[in-house]
């Protein structure tokens, strides 16, 4: 097992060089120079040339490259160019709303999609199995920041019942020490930060969830079908279980395993998704500021960003694969 985290941790450190050399390259071959659009129309040329030298945009690429390399590997993301702020304090402060968001769309969709997989399974062959496959369907076919513009047209536009914009309210006092507001609302059981939040971020969360949570669906739906017809299922069935026990305390949890390698695939292309639903709903999360920086080109900013979100994805993977050799007893035994 040590041997394996070990050789993991080494994927991730190599897939992470790749990833900072192609971001790197990738944003300087763009069109667009970021400091003529921070300076003022009457910019001289002399002022171009400091502000060129202040970012080191002045020396070579390949120079450049070891520069932020070294600066990163210290803990220094360089200074934004649009924020005039440190990128590693940016990328900090935003990061807490984008991780509370993907877990909350995260648990929306394990739930719809666990139950909808259940009661496929418990009635397959009939109607409602017809009627699962056909949600599955339609919110596979929909993407995320579609949902996200009819949800705003049904609860915040028709029927106004939660905030179509913003992460919390202004009005309200937090004092908290972190940015984690809804993790720590709870432990401070501020009940009333935490319904405000959700207010917030329940339609962004669901935009996100609804098509993860068909994917999560049909293939617990299509794992149990086959649980269900193994020798244990069938003797379960004999000793006197309902259909509904033999498929939560027998089959659940080994059908639930090739799901499980699915939903942290899945996850990291959810964290990605934040980007678009962010900005549709204004949440003050790391995606939304990621477009800020692609408009106004400001490369630290998008460097660190990209790597940030580079870190999120092998970790999730890597969670998910400890996990799954944990679950798995062949896997952890072997």
């Amino acid at each position: 097992m040590l041997k394996s985290i070990l050789m993991r941790l080494a994927t991730m450190l190599v897939t992470l060089a790749g990833v900072a050399i192609v971001v790197f390259i990738l944003i300087r071959v763009a069109p667009g120079n970021p400091i003529a659009m921070m300076i003022s129309p009457g910019a001289t040329e002399a002022d171009i040339a400091q502000l060129t030298a202040l970012y080191g945009l002045d020396k070579p690429l390949v120079q450049q490259f070891f520069i932020w390399i070294g600066g990163v590997l210290q803990g220094d993301f360089g200074t934004s160019i649009s924020f005039k702020q440190p990128v590693s304090l940016l990328v900090l402060e935003r990061l807490p709303a984008t991780l509370e968001l993907s877990i909350l769309a995260l648990l929306i969709a394990l739930a719809i999609g666990g139950f909808t997989a259940v009661l496929g399974a418990k009635e397959r062959g009939r109607t409602p199995e017809a009627a699962v496959d056909l949600f599955n369907g339609a919110t596979l076919s929909i993407p995320d920041f579609l949902w996200g513009l009819l949800l705003i047209l049904l609860f915040g536009v028709l029927w106004p019942v939660f905030f179509i914009s913003g992460r919390i309210s202004p009005s309200l006092d937090l004092g908290f020490t972190t940015n984690f507001y809804f993790f720590e609302a709870l432990v401070r059981l501020r009940f009333d930060v935490l319904r405000d939040l959700l207010a917030h971020m329940l339609m962004p969360a669901l935009s996100l969830a609804l098509p993860l949570a068909a994917i999560i669906s049909q293939l617990l739906k299509q794992s149990l079908k086959d649980v269900l017809q193994l020798d244990y299922t069938v003797l379960a069935r004999v000793r006197g279980f309902t259909e509904t026990q033999v498929i939560l305390r027998e089959a659940l949890r080994n059908a639930a395993l090739p799901t499980l390698t699915l939903v942290g695939v899945q996850f990291t292309f959810l964290i990605g998704g934040t980007v678009i639903v962010e900005r549709l709903f204004a949440y003050e999360g790391l995606g939304n500021m990621a477009i800020d920086a692609v408009i106004n080109r400001d490369l630290p900013l998008i460097q660190g960003i990209v790597l940030m979100f580079a870190c999120l994805f092998i970790l999730v993977n890597l969670v998910v694969d400890l996990l799954y050799t944990f679950l798995n007893p062949r896997l952890r035994h072997g």
